[in-house]
């Protein structure tokens, strides 16, 4: 690269160049870029009224930017060069080839335009990018942007979550409640402003090696900011709790030693020593995080927590089925969420229901895209690998920027490359604004040369206007199309608006003119349904009618939008099941079909089926239902008349089936499970002698037989310890000591996950444990015929996030359970429904797809 000074400018040829340069499109795409970084919960309010509409402009202004530029410039100065447009091409080309060939297209257009964005970002940094004085004054920008993001992160978290958990948890002391600070808790991890924790630490991986770099590469004030950042980052980065950044991060820096060691000039005996305890102090911090702690410990103990493992092992497998069936198209831009649980395993449980990306950037692309995707990213991390050794090994060339932040580039890539593997963030403004930035600057790091071929002027600039025009076009087509979207956002804002006041007749017909303006997206008439059939529910006789009807109608309408979702066929089901319940069984079925583990698709289908007249698969339905969720045995709803009718059979039936698994199953843990299980239905049913027989092994379980015994010896003393509701049983045993010993018990049972405003019992509560506890002739009696019950119905938490939309409320299941109170407050832990135990959903699947099978015969 040429050496040369730099050529003085006029101030008409300055002018000029800012003119040519699109400065100020420029600045108002940087202003949104900074907005995005420093919103609290942007990545949320993206897809809310009106916020949504200034997302969309921060991807429309670089293009605009691009094509201005575009119309100034010949086409050379905007390519990457060394190769690099190549992967960009791949990947533009998959985009248009699996928007086309998409099962949901519209959802396609809106994703494959958000990645246009980016690139075109990408494109117009690249044409503006010209001197290595505006390289230096762009990585300092994106540095002093990155300390505003770690002030604002833990600013917010101290303030909003950790001094109010500490207030809450010394609240609880005394109670005999002593808990420390959980980051095992999600909503405990610092999240803010990102609206997540791991991109806050997606964001940190790629801003840390830089604060480091200029820390070094700067002197004076400036160097005591970089390295106030850094330190101030890592702590952050600790905050956030994500194993994926604490150990991309341990990494990076233990090869980034390596290198150092191996090609620095500076003395190895200064690097060593300074590096190594850089290294030591890491391991140590991530070390100290339990999250990171646990999991490694166990691995090396040869006892990987499968729950830990379990999340991200069921999405990968879901984007590989996806990219299976689509290989040469992908399955489109946008489509995760659509056919998410239609390639969801069943051996996955309750783990990861619905989600809209599958946490892992290969895994992703490979759905979306097919081998478009997979094809540009690994083009992509190959070329930036063997660019970045023939700049290492290049001695003659003379560097664009000093190569301490090139390495800082590298590295941020690097560690944010390994977060990849476990997560997907491209959709995040700021995340990939950073990647933008360091791709922009490494091109021209890695381009050998800035001269351009003057017999080519006149083609490339041909060429420019050629792009140009060819842009216009897209972006007139693309925003035709995007105004009935935008328009329908408004309309559905303003219908939840109305909703919030009371006024259902405006909810009603402004989420009718969103469907209107976009029938291809399901959250309207899923919300309209919901809401309609959240009415007839709370309406009698003939009232409720015409709300029920229209609410099925809706719910119909949403599931030709979104087929593959158990949301709106297993709600559909419970509206149908009073009047229609031939095709209440069909829904249910579908339910089925697409999360067999979820609470209440079996036990509505059995409801469906007993309605029908078919009482025997009925039957079969509620043992499915009961078997994976064994709360169901002791639940006052068998007293109801219909159900009364079976519930024998049911149990019988339940115990042949445990006495099956148990005769049949080689996994010890499972085996457990099962024998635990069928004690807990003898010891229910009244049969003491084969309970003892399967509670051998569990101490909870010998207590509840010596205290269902008339000759009972059991006193506070010979209490053992370590109970499930040891704090009730103790509470029977000391009738003096009961309003403290159940609140107390009350209090435990509550925060085994810690939620804000939930830790303290009410008072009306406990004095109605007492009282009843008083009146109860054993303490059998009290958990078996208690009248305290409870009627709870799912919520949808994130339904609104997963499904890209958040202006209206979380939906509840119509599904009501009747729970047994006692049970479930103190003894919940001895029924378990663990919402990952692959073995047990693998030894239900035959059963569950037989069931299926004979209802469709």
């Amino acid at each position: 690269m040429s050496t040369s000074p730099p050529e003085s400018h006029t101030p008409s040829k300055i002018v000029s160049l800012r003119t040519e340069d699109g400065s100020l499109i420029g600045l108002l795409t940087v202003s949104l870029y900074i907005l995005f970084t420093l919103l609290p919960s942007s990545h949320s309010l993206m897809v809310s009224w009106p916020w949504v509409a200034v997302w969309q402009v921060a991807l429309l202004l670089p293009i605009v930017w691009l094509l201005w530029q575009l119309w100034f410039k010949p086409i050379d100065q905007f390519k990457l060069g060394s190769g690099l447009d190549w992967p960009v091409a791949l990947l533009v080309v998959g985009l248009g080839v699996s928007t086309i060939f998409a099962e949901f297209p519209n959802q396609a257009r809106w994703y494959a335009w958000a990645a246009l964005g980016g690139i075109a970002a990408l494109y117009a940094l690249s044409g503006w990018l010209k001197t290595p004085q505006q390289a230096i004054r762009l990585l300092k920008f994106q540095a002093g942007l990155g300390i505003a993001f770690i002030l604002v992160s833990l600013y917010l978290w101290l303030f909003q979550t950790y001094f109010p958990e500490l207030e809450r948890l010394a609240a609880l002391e005394p109670y005999g409640v002593a808990q420390q600070f959980n980051f095992g808790v999600t909503s405990l991890r610092n999240w803010y402003p990102l609206g997540h924790q791991n991109y806050v630490a997606g964001y940190l991986v790629l801003i840390l090696p830089l604060l480091f770099s200029l820390a070094i590469h700067d002197r004076g004030w400036q160097r005591c900011l970089w390295g106030i950042g850094c330190c101030l980052g890592l702590a952050d980065l600790y905050t956030a709790s994500s194993r994926g950044g604490l150990l991309a991060l341990v990494l990076t820096v233990a090869i980034a030693l390596v290198i150092t060691l191996l090609r620095s000039q500076l003395p190895r005996r200064v690097v060593l020593p300074v590096g190594t305890v850089l290294l030591c102090i890491l391991i140590a911090t991530t070390l100290g995080n339990s999250r990171v702690r646990r999991p490694l410990l166990a691995l090396l103990q040869g006892k990987p927590d499968n729950s830990e493992l379990g999340y991200r092992m069921i999405t990968n497998v879901i984007g590989w089925r996806i990219g299976q069936d689509h290989p040469f198209t992908g399955a489109g831009p946008g489509s995760i969420l659509q056919l998410y649980q239609k390639y969801r395993p069943y051996w996955a449980g309750r783990e990861a229901e619905l989600h809209f990306q599958l946490h892992s950037t290969p895994a992703q692309l490979w759905a979306e895209l097919g081998i478009w995707g997979v094809t540009a990213l690994v083009s992509l991390v190959a070329l930036l690998g063997y660019l970045t050794w023939r700049w290492a090994n290049y001695s003659d060339a003379q560097p664009f920027i000093s190569h301490i932040l090139v390495w800082s580039l590298v590295g941020s890539l690097f560690a944010y490359g390994l977060m990849g593997l476990t997560d997907y963030q491209l959709d995040t403004l700021p995340i990939s604004g950073v990647i933008v930035v360091d791709l922009a600057i490494l091109a021209k790091v890695y381009r050998l040369t800035q001269q351009r071929d003057p017999t080519n002027a006149q083609a490339q600039w041909l060429s420019s206007r050629f792009w140009m025009a060819l842009g216009i076009g897209l972006l007139l087509a693309v925003n035709l199309w995007l105004i009935p979207v935008h328009r329908a956002w408004a309309w559905s804002k303003q219908g939840f608006d109305q909703l919030n006041r009371g006024n259902f007749d405006g909810f009603e017909t402004a989420l009718t003119q969103a469907h209107r303006l976009a029938p291809w997206e399901p959250y309207y008439p899923f919300m309209l349904a919901w809401v309609l059939g959240e009415i007839s529910y709370q309406t009698t006789g003939e009232s409720s009618q015409a709300p029920r009807a229209s609410a099925i109608e809706w719910f119909e309408r949403a599931n030709v939008a979104a087929p593959y979702q158990e949301f709106g066929q297993s709600n559909l089901g419970w509206l149908l099941l009073q009047t229609q319940p031939e095709k209440a069984v069909v829904a249910f079925t579908n339910a089925a079909k697409l999360m067999s583990a979820k609470q209440g698709v079996f036990f509505g289908l059995g409801r469906a089926l007993l309605a029908n007249g078919q009482s025997q698969l009925a039957i079969d339905a509620f043992v499915l239902e009961s078997l994976r969720f064994p709360m169901m045995i002791t639940s006052p709803i068998w007293q109801i008349s219909e159900l009364a009718t079976v519930r024998e059979n049911v149990f019988n039936q339940l115990e042949q089936y445990y006495s099956h698994f148990l005769t049949t199953t080689d996994d010890m843990q499972l085996g457990r499970h099962w024998q635990q299980m069928r004690g807990v239905l003898y010891w229910w049913q009244g049969n003491y002698k084969a309970a003892a027989n399967d509670w051998k092994e569990f101490p909870t379980g010998q207590i509840l037989l010596e205290l269902s015994s008339q000759s009972s010896t059991l006193t506070t003393k010979t209490l053992p310890a370590e109970l499930i509701g040891q704090k009730a049983i103790l509470a029977w045993l000391s009738p003096e000591q009961r309003t403290s010993l159940l609140e107390s018990g009350s209090i435990k049972s509550q925060n085994q996950l810690p939620q804000y405003n939930s830790a303290l019992p009410s008072s009306k509560v406990i004095e109605q444990f007492v009282a009843t506890m008083a009146q109860a002739t054993s303490f059998e009696d009290w958990l078996k015929n208690s009248t305290l019950i409870s009627q709870p119905r799912s919520q949808r938490l994130g339904f609104g996030t997963l499904n890209r939309h958040i202006d209206g409320p979380f939906p509840l299941d119509y599904y009501t359970r009747i729970i047994n109170r006692p049970m479930s407050q103190f003894f919940g832990a001895m029924l378990p429904s663990p919402s990952w135990f692959k073995e047990l959903d693998v030894s239900l699947e035959p059963y569950r797809e037989e069931l299926l099978e004979n209802i469709s015969s």
